[in-house]
């Protein structure tokens, strides 16, 4: 009896957490957080009785609550490298800004990343003393993301993660080379939208900012440091953006951590993000941030959806004056102050509203696929696969959900948080 129980992300977007039982062993996909204040965690699990912790990617809602995991004992943990790398900058970030809400410290991430087991996609791995092999598949959303692909006994299981099957300038799109998939848990972020066609989005977006820039305005983009601020950039660099770009916070990091070693081999093309990055302006210090906000340019900084992070200190410097441009490339969770600048175009100063008088814009430069790449996968399985919708709003879960019945005859399921499923 296989057993597949839905500890997180069952009908939000964030806090994944999957847990597979086969044979009286366990396997814990993703273990994220739900980026709220406090944070919240999925339900909780006994380490003990876990086999081996599978991670997807390295993005709060898929890995922000793991070092939990490893406050009482070391569970084997099967990741990428990329990811691994980049789970200890977001892991130290998080723990400055929310350390007293966790329960859990630093040194619960060494443990963790002690008990790290190397994965490479396409490579089949036996979990020790256990009937389940694993393989991971790149899932295209950032680099060293992973779908995840798990045999037990006759079963064979696709956990998505966050999945773009589109390619973007950073990343080569999803691997949907599946075979003989009977169980599938997927996402479903944009499963009731058609994402706009990439080429004109790109077109529009640099003409909005040069625009901004010749009337002698700022444009600033707040971007989440891993992932979109690459990109970005390389969209800037690679479409011909002469004026100056700086990039600040911890999105510096990441790009450097992304330039290291074999994380290169994770980027579609490393040398032009090299490039792009080598001609941007790193902001470091505060008298450089000081400066720049008055001059002509773009600025890239974190975070992608205003709650923190070097924007902050650019949104407060650009919002009075209509010359500028805010330009927001991500999405942004409701009840973020992203998302009240997008809804009604004021920001909070201390406790009090402030009318934006500059430019907004919204460019969804989005890493995970829309409807038409979601009927995609499903094409790919046989009409007795057992579809579980995940990681979604209602909406979204309801449309993907019909569409696998009414278009492809598959059985889903929109499980509630604690649901539990059996196959035989």
């Amino acid at each position: 009896m296989l057993k597949i129980k839905v500890l997180g992300a069952a009908e939000i977007i964030g806090r994944a957490a999957f847990l597979i039982e086969y044979k009286g062993k366990k396997l814990l996909l993703d273990y994220g957080v739900e980026l709220t204040r406090p944070p919240k965690f999925p339900l909780h699990t006994k380490p003990r009785e876990l086999s081996g912790l599978l991670i997807t990617h390295a993005h709060l809602d898929h890995m922000g609550a793991a070092p939990y995991i490893y406050t009482s004992i070391n569970v084997p943990l099967y990741t990428t490298k990329p990811t691994i790398d980049l789970s200890d900058l977001l892991i130290r970030d998080f723990l400055k800004l929310s350390g007293e809400y966790l329960p859990y410290e630093y040194l619960d991430f060494i443990y963790m990343r002690n008990s790290w087991n190397q994965v490479f996609y396409r490579e089949e791995i036996e979990i020790p003393n256990t009937d389940f092999t694993i393989e991971f598949l790149d899932a295209g959303h950032i680099p060293g993301s992973a779908q995840i692909v798990i045999n037990a006994g006759k079963h064979r299981i696709l956990y998505t993660g966050d999945i773009n099957t589109y390619s973007t300038r950073l990343q080569n799109p999803a691997d949907l080379h599946y075979k003989d998939i009977d169980i599938a848990i997927i996402e479903s972020t944009y499963a009731d939208e058609l994402h706009p066609n990439r080429r004109q989005l790109e077109k529009k977006f640099i003409e909005r900012i040069e625009e901004i820039v010749d009337n002698g305005g700022v444009a600033l983009i707040p971007a989440f440091a891993l992932g979109r601020s690459q990109e970005v950039l390389l969209i800037l660099y690679q479409r011909g953006f002469k004026g100056l770009i700086s990039i600040d916070g911890m999105a510096i990091t990441a790009t450097n951590i992304l330039l290291e070693g074999e994380n290169k081999d994770y980027l579609k093309d490393a040398t032009a993000l090299k490039k792009a990055f080598r001609k941007a302006n790193k902001i470091k210090k505060w008298k450089e941030r000081k400066r720049i906000v008055k001059e002509p340019g773009v600025i890239i900084a974190p975070a992608g959806m205003l709650g923190g992070g070097a924007v902050v200190f650019y949104m407060n410097r650009v919002y009075e004056n209509e010359r500028n441009g805010i330009f927001l490339v991500g999405y942004q969770a409701p009840g973020t102050p992203g998302r009240v600048l997008l809804e009604e175009k004021v920001i909070l100063r201390g406790s009090k509203p402030r009318k934006v008088k500059s430019q907004v814009y919204n460019f969804r430069f989005s890493s995970h696929t829309d409807q038409r790449g979601l009927e995609k996968i499903i094409s790919k399985f046989n009409s007795d696969t057992k579809v579980i919708i995940v990681h979604g709003e209602p909406e979204g879960r309801a449309t993907l959900k019909a569409i696998c019945e009414s278009k492809y005859s598959i059985e889903a399921y929109l499980p509630k948080l604690g649901d539990e499923f059996e196959f035989s």
